[in-house]
C-alpha cells in the first residue's frame, strides 16, 4: 500500500473516492470543494437524519462532480473525540474503500480539539497499513486482491511529511511482528527469531546482536531456560538486541518472552485452540518491532533486546512437575506446573538484564491465561515497581488507543510462590489471580525500575477488530515508542 500527502484538492487529485469525516449533527466545511452537486446531497442527506455522523456510521454516495465516489464516515461527537475514535473511523472506511473497484482514494483528516494535524496524520497513516495488512505466505494462490493501493492524505500542514514517515514507520513495524507472530511454529523456531535478529542487524547498522546457542545458555547459568527447553528438539536461544542511539548512557531494556510453541510440556494444554500457542512468542516480536521502529526513527537513547527463545514440548526427557531447577539469580525454582514456562524464562532474562546497569526495564510476555480472564481481549495488564513509570506507559496508552490497566503487585499474595523445598515456586499453590502470582515471581528477579505487562489478552485477535485481523495483532510495538519517545523527554 502507497500512502501520499497532498496539498491539492480532492478534485485537482482526480481520484476515484473521496472520505470526509463527519462530526454528530454537524456541518463540513471540505465538502465545498466537492462541487456544488455534492454538497447539496450531503447536506440532504445530514438535514434528513439519513447521515448525522454518529460514530460507527458510514455512507457511500456517487456524484456527477469531479469525484464519482464520496464516503462519509461518523466520528460521534466532536467534544469527545480522540486518536482511537479517528483510528477507528479511518479503518470503517478503508474496508469499505476495498470493497469497491477503486485503485486510489484521498482521505481528508478532521480537525480535531486537542489534537494537532501531525499526530491525526500520522494516525491516519499508521491504520492505513494496519487496516490493509495480511497474512498470505503459504497460500498456493492469493485470493483476488482489493484494487486499492494508493491512499493519500489530503492536509497543507506544513508537518505533513514528517507525521507520514513516522506513521508509515510505525505500521510497518507493527506488520512486521505480526508476520513473526502468524507463521507456523514449524517455521518460526527458535533459530528462526535469531536468524530474524541477524536479518535486522543488516538492516540496520545501529543495531548490534548476539546470539547465546545452548552452550552460551548453559555457560551463563540459565537453568531455567535450559529446563524449559529440555523437553524439545529444537534447540534454544538466547538473542540479544543492542541499538545505540548515543554515544553513553544507561539503557533502557525490553525483554521479550519467545516461547515458540507452548503446549504447555507435561501439564498438557486442551487440545481446543492449542494451533494458537504458536503465538506465544508475540512478546519476542513485539521487541523486535521495537527496535525496527527505533531504528528508523532514530531515537536519541540506547536499547538492549533480551530474547529467550525456547519450545516447551513433552518428552521422555521434558520438565516434570515437582522438579526443582536452578535459575542464573542463584535462586531456585520448585516447578509445580510445566505451564507457567514463560515466567521461568524470564527470571533468567531479568537476572541477564542486571549486566547492563539499567535505568529501565520492560518486558512483554503472553504470560497467563489470567490476565484474559480478567481484563478480556482488548486491555493489557500492566504492573510496576514505579507508579511514575506506570502513569508514563498509560499516557502512552491514552495515544496510542493501545488500552492497558495497572495491576497490583500484591505483597499478601507472596507466601502463595514460596516453596517449602526450593527458594520459590513457579505457580501458586491457589488457582485464581495467576496474573499477579506471576508478577510476584518475577520481581524476585528485579532490582532495577520494572514494568512488567502481560499481553496475552491482546496479542492475538480471535475476531476481527478496528484495523486488527485475526491473528496476530503486533500490540505493544506502538505503545513502547511512545513512552520512549516521552520518557527520554521527561528525563
Amino acid at each position: 500500500m502507497k500512502i501520499s500527502l497532498s496539498k491539492k484538492t480532492p478534485a485537482e487529485l482526480r481520484v476515484p473516492a473521496v472520505v470526509i469525516f463527519y462530526y454528530l449533527d454537524q456541518k463540513n466545511s471540505q465538502i465545498k470543494a466537492l462541487g456544488q452537486e455534492t454538497e447539496a446531497v450531503i447536506e440532504r442527506l445530514r438535514v434528513q437524519k439519513d447521515f448525522t455522523g454518529k460514530q460507527g456510521q458510514f455512507k457511500l454516495i456517487f456524484s456527477a462532480d469531479a469525484i464519482p465516489r464520496i464516503l462519509l464516515v461518523g466520528l460521534g461527537k466532536k467534544e469527545t473525540m480522540t486518536l482511537e475514535k479517528l483510528r477507528v473511523a479511518a479503518s470503517t472506511a478503508i474496508a469499505e474503500l476495498r470493497k469497491s473497484p477503486v485503485s486510489e482514494a484521498a482521505l481528508l483528516p478532521p480537525e480535531m480539539p486537542g489534537i494537532n494535524q501531525q499526530t491525526a496524520i500520522q494516525a491516519l497513516a499508521e491504520t492505513v497499513l494496519l487496516s490493509t495488512y495480511t497474512f498470505e505466505h503459504y497460500k498456493k494462490q492469493s485470493e483476488e486482491a482489493a484494487p486499492l493501493n494508493e491512499i493519500f492524505i489530503v492536509s497543507t500542514y506544513s508537518g505533513g511529511e514528517k507525521a507520514l514517515k513516522e506513521g508509515e514507520i510505525l505500521g510497518r513495524a507493527v506488520n512486521m511482528a505480526r508476520d513473526l507472530g502468524n507463521h507456523p511454529s514449524n517455521v518460526a523456531t527458535p533459530s528462526h527469531l535469531a536468524k530474524h535478529a541477524q536479518e535486522l542487524s543488516k538492516n540496520f547498522p545501529k543495531i548490534r546482536v548476539r546470539i547465546l546457542d545452548r552452550a552460551g545458555i548453559k555457560k551463563e547459568g540459565m537453568g531455567a531456560l535450559l529446563a524449559v527447553a529440555q523437553g524439545s528438539d529444537e534447540e534454544p536461544r538466547f538473542i540479544i538486541l543492542e541499538y545505540h542511539g548515543k554515544k553513553s548512557g544507561a539503557p533502557v531494556v525490553l525483554i521479550g518472552k519467545g516461547v515458540t510453541f507452548d503446549s504447555g510440556g507435561l501439564s498438557l494444554k486442551p487440545w481446543e485452540k492449542m494451533d494458537e500457542m504458536k503465538f506465544d512468542m508475540a512478546g519476542a516480536a513485539t521487541v523486535f518491532g521495537i527496535f525496527q521502529a527505533a531504528a528508523e526513527l532514530k531515537l536519541p537513547m540506547n536499547l538492549i533486546g533480551l530474547i529467550p527463545a525456547s519450545e516447551n514440548l513433552p518428552s521422555g526427557k521434558a520438565l516434570k512437575p515437582g522438579d526443582i531447577v536452578k535459575s542464573r539469580s542463584g535462586k531456585t525454582i520448585e516447578v509445580l506446573s510445566t505451564d507457567a514456562e514463560g515466567r521461568m524464562m524470564l527470571a533468567d532474562a531479568l537476572d541477564f538484564a542486571k549486566n547492563y546497569k539499567p535505568e529501565l526495564v520492560i518486558d512483554f510476555a503472553t504470560l497467563t491465561g489470567s490476565i484474559v480472564v480478567a481484563l478480556g481481549d482488548d486491555i493489557i495488564g500492566a504492573f510496576s515497581n514505579r507508579d511514575g513509570h506506570l502513569r508514563g506507559m498509560q499516557r502512552a496508552s491514552d495515544t496510542t488507543g493501545e488500552a492497558l490497566w495497572p495491576m497490583p503487585l500484591y505483597k499478601e499474595y507472596e507466601p502463595l510462590i514460596k516453596s517449602h523445598v526450593a527458594d520459590l515456586r513457579n505457580h501458586a499453590t491457589m488457582r485464581y489471580g495467576d496474573a499477579i502470582h506471576a508478577s510476584l515471581f518475577l520481581q524476585n528477579f528485579v532490582d532495577f525500575p520494572w514494568i512488567h505487562l502481560d499481553i496475552a489478552g491482546v496479542a492475538w485477535a480471535t475476531r476481527e477488530k478496528p484495523y486488527r485481523a485475526v491473528g496476530a495483532t503486533g500490540s505493544g510495538v506502538r505503545l513502547a515508542i511512545e513512552f520512549l519517545k516521552n520518557y527520554k523527554k521527561r528525563k
